[in-house]
């Protein structure tokens, strides 16, 4: 097995049992939510936005995170790839862990709905049960799905979409679930931390980011050595490079271990002919949670 130079693994990872979760807030998000089943005994720091959670962490060095990264209707999180891909961002992919979203129209039985509240991925997941059961229905979109059910608690004629849980946590009644059921909706966030889990062959996803060569083929190249040794890239998202017009880097995800010579042969390929590496982390994907 070839050797490989690439920057960003640790030797071990930090116990994440001594250290505070932060997660996208409020309470009753999708992000605490699943936070809340994957750590149910730990101490949880409410944040209200992807960046200050990163923010958050760089401040406090004990502590993990949890953000999204990609829901199955709306597409990659962008706020998310952008710190991760940022040369200033020390943190590392522990895990990913999957929320299967199960919506609920929430509101104040026996009365009309006349507006209704919501997070805009929501919003775009329901967006054909609600032209067929609420086509003249005002949708006013918040910064989160708790936000919205607080909204609608004050207003008689509102109503809002989000998990069950907020039913009971804000006294509203359950007007219709599922909504949409037959179509899947699936978020998946990472969890985040300072120090890279020690890489293994147990782990089956990989993250980096790659800046290649300013020269034609460049890409076709980096996934070439990949398509040979039977590895499969996951996701690919390109992204400007911070201050040089034109020019971009990648965020790329693939199926294996840098422990695993399947995976780490072709990354040491990729290496000699001029790709600059840095892993985000080896990881297990796949620890699912429902809503």
């Amino acid at each position: 097995t070839r050797s490989i130079a690439v920057t960003g693994v640790q030797t071990c990872a930090l116990p994440i049992s001594t250290s505070p979760i932060a997660c996208l807030g409020p309470e009753g998000s999708f992000s605490h939510l699943v936070t809340a089943k994957r750590f149910p005994d730990h101490e949880l720091r409410m944040i209200s936005s992807v960046s200050e959670v990163f923010d958050f962490l760089a401040t406090n060095p004990m502590a993990h995170g949890v953000v999204p990264i990609e829901n199955s209707s709306g597409g990659f999180i962008i706020d998310t790839v952008d710190r991760l891909v940022d040369d200033r961002c020390h943190l590392h992919i522990l895990e990913e862990l999957t929320l299967d979203v199960k919506l609920v129209l929430l509101g104040h039985a026996g009365h009309a709905v006349e507006v209704i509240y919501s997070h805009p991925m929501p919003f775009f997941h329901c967006d054909e049960w609600l032209q067929q059961h609420h086509p003249k229905v005002k949708r006013v979109p918040l910064a989160s799905t708790a936000a919205s059910a607080k909204r609608a608690v004050e207003e008689i004629n509102a109503a809002t979409i989000g998990p069950r849980q907020n039913a009971a946590k804000h006294g509203l009644d359950v007007l219709q679930f599922p909504i949409a059921g037959e179509v899947p909706n699936i978020t998946q966030f990472f969890l985040v931390g300072p120090q890279a889990n020690t890489p293994s062959s147990e782990h089956n996803r990989t993250a980096m980011v790659l800046v290649l060569p300013d020269k034609p083929g460049s890409l076709c190249r980096f996934l070439q050595p990949f398509s040979d040794a039977g590895v499969s890239l996951k996701r690919i998202e390109s992204r400007p490079l911070r201050g040089q017009p034109n020019k971009y880097r990648f965020y790329i995800e693939l199926e294996g271990s840098t422990a695993q010579p399947s995976t780490a042969e072709p990354l040491a390929q990729v290496q000699a002919d001029g790709a600059q590496v840095r892993i985000v982390g080896s990881y297990l994907s796949g620890r699912r949670f429902e809503s």
